[in-house]
Formats: structure tokens, C-alpha cells, sequence
């Protein structure tokens, strides 16, 4: 399998395609870093395989609590950015594809792809070459959007995007190469929020829909899924949330901003207005004062004296 690459000949310092970097700001940012944040729990002290690497922060933060991290990404220009910026004694980055990973069998303790497979039609082929250089018991951390959240909405087309899955196509994925699996649901709310769905779970979303209630494990509409996937039983990570701090300042600097611009319009519209009513009224006193107006004045007083008789 030949997997197609977008952005190799972009600049890797700006945002192209689907390539996320740290400078960037926004709900994007709380959703990668919420990512690796969770995955950082999982793969402690474990010898790490990160898929698709891009600028390479994620790998650098895995890098954080694993033994040893490699990140691996289809672009040499990706690969070289990444070698310059972050570095650390277990840390490494290697050209290579989800297709063609480049590194030996049974080499890995766990596997993280986030926000990869989306990218190419060939599912089956990646999750064996997973399933190749994870060691007995490995475990695998993945992510996807839900094609029914994410594309199946209004104009929520992604041209980057080859082949998106749906939660029951993701999960029968899982199921045909791990004996055990687990969800976690993510979007953002007021930050980054992702939660185990897991029916133990004692968390539970609540959804209105058609002026009835009804209560999900988890999170409801969750626009990415998040899985754990291993042959041997699966650890259990927190749920939670990743937040921003919102800038008061700056939020009642633009309202008071928005507000002044709403009054000046109507400021504006109400100026018009009684432009054009005092334009009329000139036109009726001109009318009034006019000679025709007094010449067939007697004809209106007759007419008024006729009216009553009738």
C-alpha cells in the first residue's frame, strides 16, 4: 500500500492539510493536546511507537512518561523539523507509513495513532503492521473521527479525509485484531472533554432530542472516538476535561465592542428615518402652500357641505 501524502512539500510551521502544530490556538488545540495528555497515562514506562508524528509535539510529550518514544511520519520534511526542535535521549523520529513502519517485530510495547486512519483507505493493512511490531500484550491507542458526527453533518465536508469510519465499523476494526477494546468519547465543550463509555462508567451525558430526554454512558455526540485496544486486559484512564482559560477582559472588550456597534446601526437607522419623515413633511407643507392648493380651496368646502346632505 502506497499511502498518499499532502504535505511534504508545505511549510510544516503553518497549519497544512491536517497537520496540527503547537501555535496554533482554538478548539484544535485543547483537542490534540487532550489526546496525548490521556495517551501519556497509558504508556508509561513503555517503549513507544507514534504513528503519523507530524511537527513532532506529541511524540515529544509522550516522551515525557514512556521509556522510549519513536515517532514515525510519511514526510522527510515533518521528520527533519521534528529531529531540530524536540529532542531527548528516548526520543527518536524515522521516515516512514502506517503501511511500512520501520521498525522490527515485536519492537514496541504500545502503538498511539491519532487522527490517522481517516487518512487512507487501507485499514486492514495498518492494523496488522500494527499488530506486527507490538510486542505479546501490546497495546494500542487510537483515534478517529465518527464519520456520522463529523462528516454526515452539514456542510462538515473534510477534503483531507479518505476513508472515515462509523462507531460500529471502527469498533468491528478492533474486534478483528485485539480481544479486548474500550471507547472513550471526545469533543469540545467548554475545553477538551473525553469520557470512558464504558457501562461501569458512572458517568452519564444527557441529550434533548424531539422534547424527550434520554441519558448516555459517556459523552453524548462525541465528535472523535478514542480506543484502547490489546489482546490482555486493558487499563482504565480517568475521564476528564482539558480547559482554556477564557481572557474576561478581552470577552467584555468585545462584547461592550459588539454592543456599540448594534447601537451606532440603530443609531444610524433611526437618523434615516426620521430623515425621510422630515422630507415628507416638507413635501406636504409644500403641497399646502401651493397655489392649487388655494385656489381650489372653496371646491373642498363645497364638497363638504355636499357630503352631509347626502
Amino acid at each position: 500500500m502506497e499511502e498518499k501524502n499532502y504535505n511534504t512539500d508545505a511549510n510544516i510551521l503553518s497549519f497544512t492539510g491536517e497537520r496540527y502544530v503547537p501555535e496554533i490556538r482554538g478548539n484544535i488545540e485543547l483537542e490534540h493536546l487532550h489526546r496525548y495528555l490521556l495517551a501519556c497515562k497509558a504508556i508509561a514506562g513503555k517503549c513507544v511507537l507514534d504513528i503519523a508524528s507530524g511537527e513532532g509535539y506529541g511524540s515529544a510529550l509522550l516522551a515525557q512518561t514512556a521509556h522510549k518514544v519513536t515517532g514515525v511520519d510519511i514526510s522527510q520534511e515533518a521528520i527533519s523539523h521534528a529531529q531540530a526542535k524536540y529532542q531527548a535521549k528516548n526520543l527518536q523520529y524515522l521516515l516512514g507509513s502506517c503501511s511500512a513502519i520501520p521498525l522490527g517485530d515485536a519492537s514496541v510495547d504500545a502503538v498511539v495513532s491519532f487522527e490517522t486512519i481517516e487518512h487512507h483507505d487501507e485499514h486492514e493493512a495498518m492494523m496488522r503492521e500494527i499488530k506486527r511490531v507490538l510486542r505479546p500484550g501490546g497495546l494500542l491507542v487510537i483515534s478517529c473521527p465518527d464519520k456520522l458526527e463529523y462528516s454526515d453533518k452539514p456542510n462538515n465536508y473534510n477534503e483531507y479525509h479518505i476513508k472515515e469510519l462509523y462507531r460500529d465499523e471502527f469498533i468491528k476494526l478492533l474486534g478483528l485484531h485485539f480481544k479486548n477494546h474500550s471507547i472513550y468519547g471526545q469533543r469540545v465543550v467548554y475545553g477538551s472533554a473525553i469520557f470512558c463509555e464504558d457501562r461501569s462508567c458512572p458517568i452519564e451525558s444527557y441529550k434533548l432530542a424531539d422534547k424527550s430526554l434520554s441519558a448516555v454512558p459517556g459523552l453524548s455526540h462525541a465528535l472523535f472516538l478514542i480506543a484502547l485496544a490489546s489482546d490482555v486486559e486493558l487499563p482504565f484512564l480517568a475521564s476528564g476535561m482539558l480547559e482554556q482559560p477564557i481572557n474576561e477582559s478581552e470577552l467584555v472588550k468585545w462584547t461592550v465592542g459588539e454592543c456599540g456597534q448594534q447601537l451606532a446601526k440603530r443609531d444610524q437607522q433611526l437618523a434615516e428615518r426620521d430623515q425621510q419623515l422630515a422630507e415628507r413633511d416638507q413635501r406636504i407643507k409644500a403641497l399646502i402652500n401651493s397655489n392649487s392648493w388655494h385656489i381650489t380651496a372653496p371646491l373642498r368646502w363645497l364638497a363638504k357641505k355636499i357630503k352631509p346632505n347626502k
